[in-house]
């Protein structure tokens, strides 16, 4: 099962996947450091990156990763359309398990600025500022919610429990389309 984590930069998605994958055994499919590489190679070539190009170059490594674990838990602002609607595609044996990661943009901010800018994408604080509103905005079937301003561990834990551990079984009545 995919697990998307959807939230702003700097709301805690990395540390929700983190945690997911050292205390419930879950799979954290990085896909920052695969955007950042694919960013630098374009540099390296003279040409500016093509979303389209990036999702093509990435998301078989995640279809790939699903193959080999039960559970692959990966993390998107969302900001866009095009990467998020391949993502909600990428298994096509169930829907993703959706995963709203929120936090006030204050804390997002101070997180931002607190990581070695080495280990997240560049951006300025326009491009968050939009980023923040554009995921903020997306409208889906979420079926966890996440207000990550300073919950514990435990309290990140609880919901994905109640519903990955075993015996614990998500019931779908129709396939998620995006289109709706």
């Amino acid at each position: 099962m995919l697990i998307l984590l959807i939230g702003p930069k700097g709301s805690g998605k990395s540390h929700v996947g983190r945690l997911l994958e050292s205390a419930l055994g879950l799979h954290f499919f990085q896909v920052e450091p695969l955007w950042m590489k694919y960013y630098e190679d374009c540099k390296n070539e003279g040409r500016d990156p093509v979303i389209s190009e990036g999702v093509a170059r990435i998301h078989p490594k995640i279809k790939e990763s699903l193959r080999e674990h039960q559970h692959v838990c990966v993390e998107t602002v969302g900001a866009s359309k095009e990467i998020l609607d391949d993502l909600l595609h990428l298994d096509s044996q169930s829907p993703p398990l959706l995963v709203r990661v929120d936090a006030p943009l204050s804390l997002c901010l101070v997180r931002i600025e607190s990581r070695d800018p080495r280990q997240q994408i560049p951006s300025n604080l326009d491009t968050i500022y939009k980023s923040y509103e554009l995921s903020r905005r997306i409208e889906l079937p979420f079926d966890i919610v996440l207000q990550n301003a300073f919950l514990t561990p435990d309290q990140i834990l609880e919901p994905f429990k109640k519903v990955l551990l075993p015996g614990n079984v998500r019931q779908y009545d129709r396939r998620f389309d995006p289109g709706n």
